[in-house]
C-alpha cells in the first residue's frame, strides 16, 4: 500500500514536471514572435508628415463658417424652407418679400469634408487631395475675413463664385484628406493666400490681373509661370509668340496628356451677336469697365445703344501667361470692348455646340469657352468672314494650382507641401490655433 502511494505521487510529479516544461516551451517559442511584432511596430512613424509649427489665430481651430444657399436657379431667394437635402451645423432662415435666403453655419473643418470632393474627384491621389483640402481651407480663411452677404452674416455662398459645397456627398478618402491635413492653411509673409485654383492647365498659369478687381502686387505668390519643364524665352503676352505656344504640343508640359491641354472648336459671327444681346448688359450692370463701348477715340460704359449684327472680333492684349485680358467686337452699328477673362469667354460661348479636345474625343460647348487661353483664326464663306476658328487649352481660369497638374505631380511621388509650393511661390504652411 505504500509502494502505491509513493508511485501515485511520483506519476503526479511527473505530470506537472512536463505540464511546466510545456508551458516554458511555448513562451519561448511565441516571444520572439510578439518581440518582432513590437520592433515592426515601432519602425512605423506615428505621423507622415509633421505638423506645422507656425500657428495662425483668427480664426482658430474651432472656427465656424456661414454659408448661403443658393436657390436652384441660382438666385437667393428659395420658395420654401424645405431643402432637398440634409446639411449638417445649422440653418438659418430669412424671410424676405421675394422669398427665403437660407444660410448654413457649420464647422470650417465639417464643411471641408463637403467641399473637397465637390471640387476635386475623390479618386484623384491622396497628396493631390490633401494640397486640394489646404487649398480649400486656405480661401475659406482668406474668405471668412469679412462677409460676403454682410446682410445675412455669410460668408460665402455655394456655387462656383466662392467654392462648390454640398455638390457631392462626403467620401472617404476626401475625408481622409481633410483629416490628415486639419487645421492647415497656406500663409504668405503674415497673412493667409487667395488659394485660387483650376482645373487642367495649358502648360502655363497667369496672375489675378485676369479680374476687374486684381491686383498682383497685393497677390505676389500667385505669378504666371510654365507648368513643366518646358523652358521657353517666349513673351506670351505678345500675340504672335502665343500663337505658337497655345498650337504646339510640348513634350515638358506636365499636363500634355490631359484631354483639355488642347481643345479647339468653332464660334460662328451669329453665335457671338446672340451672346452679346444675351449677355452684354448683365455684364455691363456688374462692372465697372468690363463691357465698354466706343464713343469717337474713347470707350464708355454702355447705355440703351446696341452694336448690332457682330462682324469681326479681336484680341487686342494678353495677361500674364497669355490669357486673354482685352477683345474687340465690331457690329454694324458700333464697337465693344470686352475686358477679362470671364466676360471674354462668355461672349464667345457656344452652348450645344462642339469642342474637340486633346483626346480625339468631343465635349459638349456652354456658355463659357473651356478657358481664356485660345487664339482666333477667320473663317470665311464665299469670300466673307462667317466666324473664328478657336484654338485654345486648359480648362478653367488658370490662377493658381492646376488640379490635374497636382494630380500627376502626387502620381510622380510629390507630397501635397511640394505641390502647395510649386504653384504658389513664397508660400509657407501654418496651422489654426486654438482661441
Amino acid at each position: 500500500m505504500e509502494w502505491k502511494k509513493i508511485r501515485q505521487k511520483v506519476f503526479l510529479l511527473l505530470c506537472m514536471t512536463m505540464v511546466l516544461l510545456f508551458l516554458l516551451i511555448r513562451s519561448r517559442v511565441e516571444e520572439p514572435e510578439k518581440k518582432g511584432e513590437q520592433a515592426e511596430i515601432l519602425e512605423i512613424p506615428e505621423e507622415d508628415v509633421e505638423e506645422p509649427e507656425e500657428v495662425w489665430q483668427l480664426p482658430g481651430a474651432d472656427a465656424v463658417i456661414r454659408v448661403l444657399l443658393l436657390a436652384e436657379d441660382g438666385g437667393l431667394f428659395h420658395e420654401d424652407q424645405e431643402l432637398d437635402r440634409e446639411y449638417a451645423g445649422e440653418l438659418e432662415y430669412y424671410e424676405e418679400e421675394d422669398g427665403w435666403v437660407i444660410v448654413n453655419e457649420l464647422p470650417l473643418e465639417e464643411y471641408l469634408r463637403w467641399v473637397v470632393p465637390s471640387e476635386m474627384p475623390s479618386y484623384y491621389s491622396m497628396e493631390a487631395l490633401k494640397a486640394q483640402a489646404v487649398c480649400a481651407r486656405t480661401y475659406a480663411v482668406w474668405h471668412m475675413q469679412e462677409y460676403a452677404y454682410p446682410e445675412y452674416k455669410a460668408h460665402v455662398d455655394d456655387s462656383v463664385s466662392f467654392q462648390v459645397y454640398h455638390n457631392l456627398e462626403n467620401q472617404e478618402t476626401t475625408d481622409q484628406a481633410v483629416k490628415e491635413t486639419e487645421g492647415q492653411i497656406m500663409l504668405y509673409e503674415d497673412m493667409p493666400v487667395k488659394a485660387y485654383y483650376f482645373a487642367t492647365s495649358c502648360g502655363s498659369t497667369t496672375d489675378e490681373m485676369i479680374w476687374e478687381k486684381g491686383d498682383r502686387n497685393l497677390t505676389p505668390y500667385i505669378a504666371g509661370r510654365i507648368i513643366g519643364d518646358m523652358e521657353t524665352d517666349k513673351d506670351l503676352t505678345n500675340e504672335e509668340d502665343f500663337h505658337d505656344f497655345i498650337t504646339t504640343k510640348h513634350a515638358g508640359d506636365l499636363e500634355i496628356a490631359e484631354p483639355w491641354y488642347r481643345w479647339s472648336c468653332y464660334v460662328p459671327l451669329e453665335q457671338i451677336t446672340k451672346n452679346v444681346e444675351t449677355w452684354a448688359d448683365a455684364r455691363a450692370a456688374r462692372s465697372a469697365d468690363g463691357i465698354l463701348l466706343q464713343k469717337g477715340e474713347q470707350y464708355v460704359l454702355p447705355g440703351s445703344e446696341e452694336i448690332g449684327a457682330v462682324e469681326s472680333a479681336e484680341i487686342i492684349e494678353r495677361n500674364t501667361g497669355g490669357a486673354a485680358q482685352q477683345m474687340l467686337l465690331g457690329g454694324q452699328d458700333g464697337m465693344l470692348k470686352i475686358k477679362y477673362e470671364y466676360n471674354i469667354r462668355l461672349m464667345l460661348g457656344i452652348p450645344g455646340g462642339e469642342i474637340h479636345k486633346n483626346d480625339g474625343s468631343i465635349g459638349e460647348g456652354g456658355n463659357l469657352l473651356p478657358s481664356g487661353y485660345f487664339v482666333l483664326e477667320p473663317v470665311e464663306t464665299d469670300g466673307k468672314l462667317t466666324g473664328y476658328q478657336v484654338y485654345g487649352g486648359g480648362l478653367g481660369h488658370g490662377a493658381g494650382m492646376s488640379q490635374n497638374g497636382a494630380r500627376i505631380m502626387a502620381e510622380q511621388g510629390s507630397g501635397y507641401e511640394e505641390i502647395l509650393q510649386y504653384f504658389y511661390d513664397g508660400i509657407r504652411l501654418a496651422r489654426l490655433g486654438e482661441t
